[in-house]
């Protein structure tokens, strides 16, 4: 159980409205005694309420629990604690038992007296460690030492982190030094970032520099993170040779902000990895200037690549006008194909994928800048590009991005006015895949007057708009054999009760 999960679970009220001017019940006589400090008084009051007949068990239950209570204040440890026993045997759901439990380790001082889970005593010593440090301390490294429960372990090392106690805190940097489970020795350093004091900083260098574990030497990096330390890391940058661990770092402090240092370590970084990690980070930090000062030296296919990409996601002001510059300039069709792909993350970049359109000759750049546009939604430039080509091929692939922009009155508009069949079959289909309002109704309709390959590309359009309805209506007027085959064929690939119902009537009907 988390430590979330226990404060639901155990924290409830455990004060009661103030009592009435006179009190009348012996529950309200318990009460008005506590306050004024007649322990026994009181003990003796709430033994009465928790044998009134008839009342309710919550009632009676509270009633046993300041009974224990007053006894722990008279120093009847003893009574005390059998009236916590009687309290667990009695109404063992009860909400007042946790509260017992916890008032039980407080008083009697020991984990083995309490007799109850390490998670419930983690919580009962994070409401007492404020009120007496000296006491609560030694029970939560105990429970540190000897849990078997790494939750409970966990849980102690946060209440540890809650106290700014210099002796919480030398137990804190106990624990990210010599313990030897990994997790909690990761929680004890991510405390120490959090203390970001000059202490705590100084011990995560010293516990980086001796660690072998990466696991430790990560947590590390996290812990300067939390501290917004990012000096120690630049160090850590220089020093270290694992190139995983260089990348955390590197990442690190993009994450940070920090490039700075970053842009005077590039040149000297080896690894591919390491700099494509730093290319990244600068993307991370929106450092556009060192983003473009990589393309105006750097080589690697790969990392330009990635520059491109980092450019685009920190949309610069003049973002689409460079990414132009540089498509007209560059040879490399991976590099083009980049920036094309870029494109999508510019709100201005339309007009630059049309510039591109109508100057590119290589067909596969300009199939992809055309798709580009359909991704953006261009879809007033998509209708005036298919009127501008002519061929099929680049028309085809005009009909696919007014798909993909989601415009479906424009391809309504190529099926009615376009003359050749296969580019009015790829229309049919197209507005499938777009699914728009009223399409399988539109395609239905088009039916009866459609080519046998229009027919075909409605049949296979009914299957991909799921629409056994519209299907089963041309079933039922065509007579040609082989469309209706498909046409069955197409119901039976259907998860539709409507065409299971359909194919099950029919083949009752045939006997």
């Amino acid at each position: 159980m988390n430590m979330k999960g226990l404060i639901k679970t155990l924290v409830i009220v455990t004060t009661v409205a103030a009592a009435a001017a006179l009190a009348q019940t012996p529950y309200d006589e318990g009460q008005k005694a506590l306050r004024a400090q007649h322990w026994m008084e009181a003990a003796r009051q709430f033994a009465e309420a928790a044998r009134i007949q008839g009342a309710e068990s919550d009632r009676i239950a509270a009633a046993m629990y300041w009974r224990a209570h007053a006894l722990y204040k008279a120093d009847h440890r003893g009574d005390a604690a059998r009236q916590i026993s009687e309290l667990e045997r009695s109404y063992p759901d009860s909400r007042w038992l946790a509260e017992a439990r916890a008032l039980q380790v407080e008083y009697q001082g020991s984990i083995e007296d309490a007799g109850a889970e390490d998670e419930l005593r983690v919580f009962a010593l994070s409401q007492l460690i404020e009120r007496d440090l000296e006491r609560a301390l030694p029970l939560l490294l105990e429970i540190m030492r000897e849990t078997e429960s790494d939750q409970a372990r966990q849980d102690a090392m946060f209440v540890l982190g809650m106290s700014d106690s210099p002796k919480a805190q030398q137990a804190i940097a106990e624990a990210a030094r010599n313990s030897d489970d990994p997790e909690m020795q990761a929680q004890a350093i991510q405390m120490l970032g959090a203390a970001s004091s000059d202490a705590s900083l100084s011990m995560l260098s010293g516990l980086y520099s001796d660690a072998s574990d990466k696991r430790v030497k990560e947590a590390v990096i996290h812990a300067y993170i939390s501290a917004d330390s990012p000096d120690p890391l630049v160090a850590i940058l220089k020093a270290e040779k694992n190139t995983d661990l260089q990348r955390e770092v590197i990442h690190a402090l993009g994450a940070m902000g920090e490039t700075e240092a970053l842009q005077e370590l590039y040149p000297g970084l080896t690894s591919p990895e390491t700099r494509m990690a730093a290319i990244e980070a600068f993307a991370i930090a929106d450092d556009n200037q060192m983003l473009r000062q990589v393309l105006s030296t750097e080589t690697d296919p790969e990392l330009r690549q990635t520059a491109i990409q980092g450019i685009a996601m920190v949309e610069a002001d003049d973002a689409s006008e460079f990414l132009q510059s540089l498509y007209s300039e560059t040879s490399s069709h991976d590099e083009k194909v980049a920036i094309l792909e870029s494109l999508v993350r510019l709100s201005d970049a339309e007009g630059l994928a049309l510039e591109i359109v109508n100057t590119e000759r290589d067909p596969e750049l300009l199939a992809l800048s055309i798709q580009m546009l359909g991704v953006m939604g261009a879809t007033e430039s998509l209708s005036g590009l298919y009127a501008r080509f002519e061929d099929v091929e680049t028309r085809r692939t005009v009909l696919e991005s007014m798909a993909i922009a989601g415009d479906t009155e424009g391809l309504k508009r190529v099926v009615r006015e376009e003359q050749d069949p296969e580019l009015r079959a790829s229309a049919i289909e197209s507005i499938a895949v777009d699914g728009g309002p009223g399409a399988g109704e539109f395609l239905v309709g088009l039916y009866d007057g459609g080519s046998e390959m229009e027919k075909q590309s409605i049949i296979n359009s009914m299957m991909i708009l799921e629409d056994a309805s519209g299907l089963i209506a041309l079933l039922e007027r065509e007579r040609d054999p082989q469309l209706r085959r498909q046409m069955l064929q197409v119901l039976t690939m259907m998860d539709s009760d409507e065409a299971s119902e359909y194919l099950f009537r029919m083949l009752e009907e045939d006997g």
